[in-house]
């Protein structure tokens, strides 16, 4: 596939994704639209299907990788769509840029799994990523995930660093470095994005409120928004990534000022005129290459820290 510039790849999304990614679209329409266009595999992809804690994932490498370097990753979709086929070419990219195993993870959807079953299944497959990991102790592991993906990820994150060190057990092992692109950190909080939501191609905030109300299902607001009040210096050296016209830069910039006044270390970075998740068109538009160069240069200052 040819190279986009950020305009073409701009129109290609808002002319595709945002037409689908609404509430007056079928859920089932949704999922099977993404399933489509798995995108391009780089050059020396492998991938194999696996189940760390009983749930299903895509097991991608691709080249060369640190020894043992793990990542599990949590697709985005609002917790309703999206799975491992659909963020197969992303995953590829980025586990070559990072020279990683990224873990495609296949969490339970809402409707028909409401919260907690993408957390529980990450959960699960963390458990399970962290204990084959006992073999190797130095094997750097990574927890990573984009839109919802992220939220699931940073709740992941919070979940492990509040066990406390007598009790730890290797399984609750905490990450080594969290990766947050674009994330979704507050699935029920009221919309104040207007200025931005005519310059994402990409999200609805209509169909953000149908799913967080497919995935809340009745549950309080606060459960499902642990970082509003969570003692965020606990956390794992941070990566977050934004573009500036991102329906949720505002959410992600908020999280990053909380965490950094906590004593958390977080890099962020903010691309102008770019959008939600754009890094995931790494291969097609030069701009993604760029963001996941730098994920990539973080990722390795912070894990030879």
């Amino acid at each position: 596939m040819p190279e986009l510039t950020v305009p073409m790849a701009r129109s290609l999304v808002r002319n595709t994704v945002r037409r689908f990614l609404h509430p007056r679209v079928p859920v089932a329409v949704q999922r099977a639209l993404l399933e489509l266009n798995p995108g391009v595999l780089p050059p020396g992809t492998h991938v194999l299907r696996r189940a760390p804690g009983g749930v299903p994932a895509r097991r991608v490498s691709v080249g060369p990788t640190v020894p043992e370097r793990t990542m599990l990753y949590l697709h985005g979709g609002a917790y309703v769509v999206g799975s491992s086929r659909s963020y197969l070419a992303w995953a590829a990219h980025l586990a070559r840029a990072t020279r990683s195993t990224v873990y495609v993870l296949d969490y339970r959807l809402a409707p028909e799994h409401p919260y907690p079953a993408a957390l529980e299944d990450a959960r699960a497959a963390w458990r399970a990523i962290a204990e084959d990991a006992q073999r190797a102790p130095d094997t750097p592991l990574v927890v990573a995930g984009d839109s919802a993906g992220g939220g699931l990820a940073l709740t992941l994150a919070l979940d492990l660093a509040a066990v406390p060190e007598a009790l730890r057990s290797p399984a609750e092992r905490r990450p080594d470095a969290a990766v947050l692109i674009s994330p979704w950190l507050d699935p029920l909080r009221p919309w104040a994005y207007e200025p931005i939501y005519h310059q994402d191609p990409v999200l609805h905030t209509a169909w953000l409120s149908r799913c967080a109300d497919m995935y809340a299902a009745g549950t309080d607001r606060e459960t499902l928004a642990p970082a509003r009040n969570a003692d965020l210096s606990v956390l794992p050296p941070t990566i977050v990534q934004n573009g500036t016209d991102d329906l949720l830069a505002p959410e992600g910039a908020a999280f990053v000022e909380r965490a950094r006044a906590a004593g958390a270390s977080v890099d962020h970075t903010e691309y102008p005129d770019l959008w939600h998740v754009f890094q995931v068109m790494a291969g097609v538009l030069p701009a993604a290459d760029e963001a996941l160069h730098d994920l990539a240069k973080s990722l390795d200052a912070i894990l030879k820290s």
